[in-house]
């Protein structure tokens, strides 16, 4: 390894990969910091499991440079990283018990049997395995097998552990329960997760934040609530959470505010930033919770446009609306409700309308 340069666990500098024609990475910089659980979040093609295989070793950039805990890992082999991986297929040998498996990094390294016998049963305990060293992978479950793989990568005191969708294979139920398994995990050994997932959902109930990547780029990086909240963009806005988009063009200024002409004539203000000049093409991103489906009397300062109600389905914490809005299919949330509350939903073929405050509008100049 290099010469050291700095504390974060891992350093990207605008990072370029390429398969022949295919940027698979495009000037990726990141910084990663010491302990946490950090995810590359996006959909397929991406270039997040390419980044992962860079910082792993399995392959090497075309220009820029990768550093762990402040040393430069370029052309280093992935053997001589301090850090190990988990694949979603678990790669367990067939042929050993549970506590071979996970003690193989160790013999392979000739640590004392004594060494290994106690951080084989430390990890059994951490993975909630106790009592299953004996049995073979064959005999386990699915969520079973991913903590025997996640036991065999921590074992060996990795600075940083990789983990390439290692949920994927799972049902919906034991995937959730082993994300706060694998968040519990991460908190008690204190070690740097780099987690790769397509699923939204997943990155936001695990990370510290989140790197949410688009064509090779890092479109955004954040905490959970300010990639949500605060998307720097159309791609992320629509890619983070349940997001509706109007197209339109700005009219005017009216104070913080803009105002905008909707492809259907309706107007509706938006929180006035830069680039946001009259004339300019938007997209306006609103949030199904945050609006409001209105029958009657449209409260001062609202934005509120026309539409019909097209379906109402119940959700369990939420019922959801779809609506028709001139051309749009438009989504909105309502909250389920608690004993004894009385509130009108509306039925399919209801003329409401839609309604927001302007500060909960997303913005964008197309």
């Amino acid at each position: 390894m290099g010469a050291r340069s700095g504390g974060a666990a891992i350093e990207l500098r605008a990072v370029v990969k390429s398969y022949g024609d295919v940027v698979a990475v495009r000037d990726a910089s990141l910084l990663i910091e010491e302990g946490e659980f950090f995810s590359l979040l996006g959909p397929s093609g991406c270039g997040k499991t390419t980044t992962l295989a860079l910082v792993g070793g399995f392959v090497e950039p075309d220009t820029g440079d990768i550093l762990i805990q402040g040393r430069s890992a370029v052309g280093t082999p992935p053997h001589r990283r301090p850090v190990n991986t988990v694949f979603q297929s678990y790669a367990l040998f067939p042929h050993m018990t549970v506590a071979e498996n996970i003690a193989f990094g160790l013999r392979m390294r000739r640590t004392p049997p004594p060494e290994i016998a106690r951080r084989v049963d430390q990890m059994l305990e951490l993975t909630s395995l106790q009592g299953l060293g004996e049995r073979r992978p064959a005999q386990l479950s699915g969520g079973q097998q991913q903590r025997v793989a996640l036991a065999r990568a921590l074992v060996n005191q990795p600075a940083v552990l990789l983990l390439d969708e290692p949920l994927g294979s799972l049902d919906l139920k034991l995937r959730r329960q082993m994300q706060l398994e694998l968040s519990r995990i991460q908190r008690e050994v204190g070690i740097t997760f780099v987690y790769v997932t397509h699923d939204q959902e997943e990155a936001m109930t695990m990370s510290d934040r989140i790197a949410v990547m688009d064509h090779g780029r890092v479109a955004q990086v954040g905490t959970p609530r300010e990639i949500y909240e605060c998307p720097a963009s159309r791609f992320v806005a629509d890619f983070i959470g349940s997001s509706n988009v109007l197209v339109g063009r700005v009219e005017t200024e009216a104070g913080d505010l803009a105002v905008v002409k909707l492809a259907d004539g309706s107007t509706v203000r938006v929180p006035r930033t830069p680039g946001l000049d009259p004339g300019t093409p938007v997209s306006i991103v609103v949030r199904p919770d945050r609006l409001e489906v209105l029958t009657d009397t449209i409260p001062a300062g609202l934005n509120a446009i026309p539409g019909r109600v097209t379906k109402l389905s119940y959700l369990g914490t939420h019922f959801q609306i779809a609506l028709r809005v001139g051309d749009l299919e438009v989504t909105a949330h309502r909250r389920s409700l608690s004993a004894g509350e009385v509130v009108r939903l509306p039925e399919v073929g209801d003329e409401v309308h839609l309604a927001w405050q302007p500060a909960q509008s997303l913005c964008f100049a197309e």
